[in-house]
């Protein structure tokens, strides 16, 4: 196992006395809620955390002249949270961002707006929320008030906090949060780690553009770049380095390359979707049964959409 910049996975264990165990999806619905059964305040660096328990990792910044969240779970966990920011800094939060639409990382505005200056989204991120659940009333939807469509920073007391859109990959309007003199950097969910990822075609994602984003982040942050993801197989891989953001685009070049071989030898969708593996990552393990046949069937959309 790799080391991670300030804060080992060893320690990590020990700060978050975290168990080891699969996460899994509802079965009624493969986006779902991730079901994680352990939650966690944790301190990575500084006045710097991330916060587990259902749902997206969200990550804190607290200081004494600024608080900055990254994304908002669900409205009874963002409660949970709130509970646990508030012994730490009486401060309202300055800034919340969201990494994109999906119902596991922003359905906590609803809860967070009350002790929130600012919400703050790509300007494609608010279009997908309020096209997947806006017409909704069973889930009620807080959107962001501040829009940008490439990149946005704020200077909050010695922070620097930039927000950047490289284009689509997992949806349609992924952003990538950068806290740039602490040099970690939320990347949504740009990355499952060590585990099969959820591809949200519908919500404007693509699987070939994937590798280019992710190529595009391995080159625009530095190897010595402190990653969250919003996904891991277990709560240790919540956090990484470049080697972990690597590993996530050579599994997705893997799974491109080998759907592609496929269709080129005469494979059906249904044929593909039968493959035991995914060649180099046999090993690599789902969050729900179900999902590395996801990602063949979906992986064969994109890629036969223009010949159908």
């Amino acid at each position: 196992m790799n080391n991670y910049m300030s804060i080992s996975r060893k320690d990590f264990l020990k700060a978050c006395t975290l168990a080891a165990g699969g996460i899994i999806l509802k079965s009624s619905n493969i986006l779902g809620q991730l079901q994680e059964k352990t939650e966690g305040f944790i301190t990575l660096r500084d006045n710097f955390g991330i916060y587990i328990e259902r749902g997206g990792t969200i990550a804190w910044l607290a200081s004494s002249d600024a608080v900055v969240v990254v994304d908002s779970q669900f409205p009874d966990t963002a409660k949970n949270f709130t509970a646990s920011l508030q012994k730490i800094t009486p401060r309202k939060i300055d800034l919340l961002f969201n990494t994109h639409h999906h119902g596991d990382h922003t359905p906590g505005n609803v809860y967070l707006k009350n002790y929130t200056a600012k919400i703050v989204a790509h300007e494609n991120c608010i279009e997908l929320q309020k096209k997947s659940y806006g017409n909704d009333p069973g889930k009620p939807q807080v959107y962001a008030d501040t829009t940008f469509k490439d990149e946005w920073s704020a200077i909050l007391g010695k922070e620097k906090i930039t927000a950047k859109y490289f284009s689509p990959a997992h949806t349609g309007g992924d952003s990538v949060i950068h806290f740039e003199s602490l040099n970690i950097a939320h990347v949504g969910d740009l990355v499952f780690n060590r585990t099969f990822p959820y591809i949200d075609l519908a919500g404007g994602g693509s699987v070939v553009n994937w590798i280019n984003v992710l190529e595009k982040v391995i080159k625009y942050y530095s190897k010595e770049t402190l990653f969250i993801f919003g996904h891991g197989i277990t709560n240790e891989f919540v956090t990484g380095s470049m080697q972990d953001v690597n590993l996530m685009k050579d599994y997705i070049s893997a799974l491109v390359d080998f759907v592609s071989n496929e269709i080129k030898k005469g494979r059906t969708k249904e044929q593909i979707a039968l493959a035991d593996e995914i060649p180099g990552f046999k090993d690599l393990k789902e969050m729900r049964a179900g999902l590395k046949k996801m990602n063949l069937e979906k992986t064969y959309d994109e890629l036969t959409k223009n010949k159908n």
